[in-house]
């Protein structure tokens, strides 16, 4: 939802337009006013409750405890969002870092306790110059993904990750359970956050919500909505996949993830190439990873670039002085949910 600039909040237009839409969508003005509000911002709702119904109040501890522990998530999640590991230690990412520092706590809503954390989604950064194709040739590029997006999308994918493969299994999870999870973006200080929510006295769960700025369109299998319970077995589930994410060992895998944000091919040519975003090395702005791809693969990864849809690559990554950095041989991506699923049927 959109207000040209010129409407100034509180102005006579201001409250005209947006009742003019409440009434249009049989909506109150105040949730219109709040929309247009929130239109750059990616907002993730911390919501906890307990089973008393009749409940209207949390301990204040409990409270205190949730907002510190959804910090640590997003700061863990901005640091992965650059490179997955299932531990960083003392290694949070400091560009990551100055991103966080720009998130902003919300007024909370009504409906348990929810407390919003919002972060604005920057403007685009100007598309980069690329040599003039080939006559013949196709070439196809979108938008890049925002850094702040980037860092949400992987919190939200985390979350949502460690719910599928280790909450919702109810068993003892073993590494190989956690390997999709540290793909997505997860580590053990993430977890070790939610653990120490879910931990409160009076918290009878931990829901994760997620909505995304309009301003920049998200993936269709962006989540938005994640909930871990706090009985005794998800807590427990938690302590120890912190436990097991804690043991020193190498990253499970090499792995490059993003949305592919260009695309080119000769037709008759049985190789393309694609571009995935990735973080740049050097600075906030977005870098990219080239590679090539199967001519028969090109119709799928069109319809992926499309519709935003976060892939995978395993390679090494040959660095070359002034040009994006390549993928070794011939990569064949895979959306992030289907590369998940890949290990678990492994």
């Amino acid at each position: 939802m959109y207000l040209p600039p010129v409407v100034r909040k509180g102005s006579f237009e201001w409250s005209d337009l947006t009742e003019r839409i409440a009434a249009a969508h049989d909506e109150h003005s105040s949730s219109v006013e709040r929309a247009v509000e929130f239109v750059r911002f990616d907002v993730t709702r911390f919501r906890v409750d307990n089973d008393d119904p009749g409940a209207l109040t949390i301990p204040l501890e409990a409270g205190a405890t949730v907002v510190g522990s959804a910090f640590g998530m997003l700061r863990a999640a901005a640091t992965t969002a650059r490179r997955p590991r299932q531990s960083i230690g003392s290694n949070y990412s400091k560009l990551g870092d100055e991103i966080v520092r720009e998130a902003r706590l919300a007024h909370t809503e009504v409906g348990s306790f929810v407390f919003p954390v919002v972060l604005k989604v920057s403007e685009p950064d100007p598309t980069p110059e690329v040599e003039q194709p080939l006559p013949g040739v196709s070439v196809e590029s979108v938008r890049p993904e925002s850094p702040e997006r980037r860092v949400t999308r992987t919190l939200a994918q985390a979350v949502a990750a460690f719910e599928k493969h280790v909450i919702q299994p109810a068993r003892e999870p073993r590494m190989r359970d956690l390997t999709p999870v540290v793909i997505a973006g997860g580590t053990k200080e993430m977890f070790a956050q939610i653990s120490r929510a879910i931990a409160e006295p009076g918290v009878s769960w931990l829901e994760t919500g997620f909505t995304w700025a309009p301003i920049e369109a998200a993936a269709a299998e962006s989540p938005s909505k994640v909930m871990i319970p706090a009985d005794t077995e998800a807590r427990e589930l938690v302590t120890r996949s912190v436990r097991l994410l804690s043991a020193p060992k190498n990253e499970p895998l090499r792995v490059i993830t993003g949305p592919i944000i260009h695309i080119s091919h000769t037709p008759g040519d049985v190789f393309g190439e694609i571009a995935i975003q990735t973080p740049s090395p050097n600075g906030p702005r977005f870098g990219r990873v080239e590679a090539q791809v199967r001519q028969e693969e090109l119709s799928q990864i069109h319809h992926w670039m499309d519709h935003g849809t976060t892939v995978v690559v395993h390679g090494v990554v040959e660095r070359r002085p002034g040009r994006p950095g390549r993928i070794s041989g011939i990569v064949s991506p895979q959306p992030l949910e289907d590369t998940i699923a890949g290990i678990d049927a492994d």
